[in-house]
């Protein structure tokens, strides 16, 4: 009877500890979870200071458009920032090439002056001038690094919910556009760079809580370049499938607007392919859908038809992926292929305004080599919307 006695109530504790597991279990996956709306909300208040922060007078490279924000769980977040600055447009007269600045505020400045001097074509720069346009692309160097560096310290832990293993990466994008300039002192090492600078949140929680100095924290900051001329051949093909995959004539859902989809490679992330969709043109007030070739719709008519057509792009989009992204040999297994997807316009309906599409390069390898059937593959995609 004792003996009953103590096999039951080993039982009620072995339930009771399994139950008490489970529950911690759940309680921990719970606080891992990420509010997507408040983390958009920390990514917007985020641009925003980069914005600020290069909105000043002595600035020369400015990062107030088009910057943008991506959270990668296990990762961190990565901010892309066009190389939209110090960008020089090129512009024949005969045989004499003429380069200018954009307008971005090159000139004298608070504090600072800038001048930059190019010649006409065939004329030789003095070796004066060389000297004085070096200074001017290192002092533009400095003080990207220094608008850099005082966001990553001084802002970047506004971003809450980030594990202290996450990074907050800046990715200066490379330009892909050629830039010539008629000076030795501008050749190609000085052409077409992609910067990235990142930081750990451990870092920056050492920095808050009085463990580590600033000076301290700034030493922490990893910076790098990359050459815009170097790519990789794989991801150059990739782009073009894709590219081809979405044109009116092949695509049953949504099409791409360029022959030309960019992409960024970040060391131990993967491959970033960003690219933008359309549905339909529109003629006095009614709308041609482009894939589907129907033509005469009124912008309802037009918004039934686009939001239906979101399920299956989804799915091919994803399907795609995988029948074409194991033709990617650079990756790492451990890296991965993402996609970002600006959907087509479609006000008030019932569908997402972009989508972050991402997969394993490893699942990709281990489709290709028979490891993985075709639906497990596609199941081991995550997709994320977002609302803006």
């Amino acid at each position: 009877m004792r003996e009953l006695k103590f096999m039951k109530m080993k039982k009620v504790k072995r339930t009771i500890y399994m139950l008490t597991v489970a529950m911690i279990m759940s309680m921990t996956s719970v606080g891992q979870e990420i509010d997507q709306a408040r983390m958009e909300r920390d990514l917007k208040i985020a641009e925003n200071i980069l914005s600020t922060l290069s909105s000043n007078e002595r600035n020369i490279f400015s990062l107030s458009r088009s910057i943008e924000s991506n959270y990668i769980p296990d990762y961190g977040v990565i901010f892309s920032l066009p190389q939209n600055t110090l960008i020089y447009t090129s512009k024949s007269k005969g045989d004499v090439t003429i380069l200018s600045p954009s307008a971005v505020g090159v000139g004298s400045g608070s504090g600072s002056s800038f001048s930059y001097v190019i010649s006409d074509g065939d004329e030789e720069l003095s070796e004066e001038t060389e000297k004085k346009n070096a200074e001017f692309l290192e002092q533009a160097e400095n003080l990207l690094e220094e608008q850099m560096t005082t966001f990553l310290v001084d802002y970047a832990d506004l971003i809450g919910q980030l594990k202290p293993s996450d990074r907050i990466m800046l990715n200066v994008k490379s330009s892909r556009s050629g830039i010539w300039i008629s000076s030795s002192s501008f050749s190609s090492k000085s052409r077409n760079k992609g910067k990235t600078a990142e930081i750990l949140k451990s870092d920056l929680i050492a920095y808050k809580q009085g463990k580590a100095s600033r000076e301290e924290t700034v030493s922490k900051i990893k910076f790098s370049e990359r050459d815009g001329e170097t790519m990789d051949r794989d991801l150059e093909l990739f782009s073009s499938i894709f590219s081809r995959l979405y044109e009116p004539d092949l695509s049953t859902t949504y099409y791409a607007s360029s022959r030309n989809i960019n992409y960024e490679r970040l060391e131990n992330l993967g491959a970033i392919f960003s690219m933008r969709v359309y549905s339909s043109s529109e003629d006095g007030g009614l709308h041609t859908i482009r894939t589907t070739r129907e033509s005469g719709l009124t912008r309802e008519q037009r918004n039934a038809k686009v939001t239906a057509m979101y399920p299956e792009f989804e799915q091919t989009f994803k399907e795609n992926m995988i029948d074409y992204g194991r033709t990617i040999k650079s990756l790492k297994p451990s890296e991965m292929l993402i996609f970002k997807v600006r959907l087509t316009e479609c006000k008030g309906c019932d569908m997402p305004k972009s989508i972050e599409v991402s997969v394993k390069a490893s699942v990709l390898n281990d489709f290709d080599s028979g490891k993985m059937s075709r639906a497990n593959a596609v199941n081991a995609i995550s997709i994320k919307t977002t609302s803006n």
